[in-house]
């Protein structure tokens, strides 16, 4: 601070000095802070540094000097940082910046929230300018405690579960509280006389619940560490709901038809109709180090609850390419976002003579084993030369099958010529609870499309019972499109989503399905929207 200098109040202009007849004043304008603060007042700024800035300007280029002052607001008189002419000469035209570091702000404001005044102005060519307005703005060096974060009782992964939180012990009251939950990213929430209530999502069994008190000026205080315990919710048996509100979503492979390379899950609406797809394979299937979303390019991926947990996962299976036979899971947690890349990875469903399948479906319990993981059905070549519709049973672990049985089942036309025709399952809810297995079976070159229900399989024999249902007669005839079977409507009937050429989707939903004519069809058609 300087020494000898009469200080006048701020807001008062003073008298300009003496000039040649026609030479003009300089000028001193734009008056801001770095944090930015309104001039006007209003606003509170953190215990940091802030930089003070205006613009000087002079008439005849000559480089302005500046005068600046700060000071608390109840004592204008007495400056906290002032600038004397000559100390800060800027060209022309830019501005002058006078810095005030923390510790001189928190000496004068003494531990409270203090309002503070401040003006420029410039000198040159034997002239001053006028003062700048008077800006004001409050400085905050205050921290609070940790805050007291109440206990959530009932709390179930998945499920939005509120917690309330009380300003510190020490009676300060915090404006706003910042949180983090497990290793998410931080979440703040305004405080209403030092309380809050919080509403977030556990996505786990033992949940890590931090909370930091914030101050008027965003300062961090005190933080409270606590355990939030969440049960598992019930198993989500509803086919393909990845977001967990029990519709069954659209879930399709990109690097065709147009989409990017990755995995797309369109939110169903339960009218055959979808929301924006979102990119929920952008880091890949997890194969290497580096994200790679075209190692999905060529996948083919099933929904189920292939961890036997309460939430529909991911399955990923290739068949074909230097992971050719090899399926991955990727555990869901219900929220519809970005696999995280944990589960099994890297089970081979090849038989003892090396044959694996070209496509598989997820077939629930029709092995009538209790394991609690689903089976599978593929369509897979047999050592005479053939192929044959064969059942993948579950093992005692995840993305664990015992030894394929090809089933001793014809084609739906009476055929073996299995190859020729393309298959998609959903599991269904039967009458007094749990689900049944149905499989579409469509013959691309006829446009055939059956629809078999209540599927049960023998391993040891090979033997396979269901109803069968001629659904559809030249269906898609030759078309070049992905399926996806699962009750689209919740109706109880299986429908199909079918996904063409420039991401167009169609709902079939199917109803009153006979044994001796075609089912019902309605259809629901757009092109896939895509978000990200």
């Amino acid at each position: 601070m300087a020494v000898g200098v009469v200080l006048v109040a701020v807001g008062t202009a003073q008298p300009a000095s003496a000039a040649p007849a026609g030479q003009d004043r300089p000028t001193a304008s734009s008056p801001a802070t770095a944090p930015a603060s309104a001039c006007a007042g209003g606003t509170v700024i953190g215990d940091t540094e802030i930089s003070f800035r205006a613009k000087l300007e002079s008439a005849s280029g000559t480089a302005p000097s500046a005068e600046f002052r700060l000071a608390r607001a109840d004592a204008p008189e007495t400056p906290v940082r002032e600038v004397r002419p000559g100390q800060l000469t800027v060209t022309s035209g830019q501005d002058a910046v006078v810095p005030v570091p923390a510790a001189d702000l928190e000496a004068a404001a003494g531990g409270k929230i203090t309002d503070f005044v401040w003006q420029f102005r410039a000198h040159a060519d034997g002239r001053k300018s006028q003062w700048t307005p008077t800006c004001r703005f409050s400085f905050d060096p205050t921290r609070q405690g940790a805050p007291v974060v109440a206990a959530a009782s009932g709390a179930v992964i998945g499920k939005p579960v509120t917690v309330t939180v009380a300003p510190p012990a020490d009676g300060t009251v915090p404006a706003a509280y910042q949180y983090q939950l497990n290793v998410g990213g931080p979440v703040t929430v305004p405080a209403d006389a030092g309380r809050a209530v919080i509403t977030l999502t556990p996505d786990r069994a033992v949940n890590t619940l931090a909370v930091t008190s914030v101050s008027p000026g965003g300062n961090f205080g005190g933080t409270t560490q606590s355990v939030l315990y969440a049960a598992a919710p019930p198993p989500n048996l509803t086919t393909a709901d990845l977001t967990g509100d029990g519709i069954p979503d659209l879930v399709t492979v990109g690097g065709r038809h147009g989409l990017p390379s990755g995995l797309w899950l369109a939110p169903g609406t339960g009218d055959g109709r979808v929301g924006p797809a979102v990119n929920i394979g952008k880091d890949g299937p997890g194969y290497g180090s580096e994200p790679a979303p075209a190692d999905f390019d060529g996948a083919v991926v099933l929904t189920g609850r292939f961890t036997a947990r309460s939430f529909q996962d991911v399955l990923i299976y290739q068949p074909g390419g230097i992971r050719a036979g090899l399926t991955s899971v990727r555990a869901g947690d219900g929220s519809g976002g970005p696999l995280a890349l944990n589960g099994p990875n890297g089970y081979a469903l090849d038989d003892w003579s090396g044959n694996r399948p070209s496509q598989i479906a997820e077939a629930g319990t029709v092995a009538g084993r209790d394991t609690g993981f689903p089976d599978l059905l593929g369509i897979a070549p047999t050592d005479s030369g053939g192929t044959a519709l064969t059942l993948y049973p579950a093992g005692p672990m995840a993305d664990f099958f015992d030894m394929p049985t090809a089933l001793d089942v014809r084609t739906p036309d009476g055929g073996t010529d299995w190859n020729d025709w393309t298959i998609a399952s959903t599991e269904v809810a039967v009458p007094g609870g749990g689900t049944a297995t149905a499989l579409f079976l469509w013959k691309k070159s006829t446009g055939e499309l059956d629809l078999w229900k209540d599927l049960a399989a023998d391993p040891g024999t090979g033997a396979l019972t269901y109803r069968a249902f001629p659904v559809a007669t030249g269906w898609n005839t030759g078309a070049d499109v992905d399926l996806q079977a699962a009750d689209i409507d919740s109706d109880g009937d299986p429908d199909l989503w079918t996904v063409g050429a420039g991401g167009q989707v169609t709902a079939n939903l199917f109803g009153a399905p006979s044994a001796t004519g075609p089912a019902s069809l309605v259809q629901v058609t757009s092109t896939l929207p895509v978000s990200g």
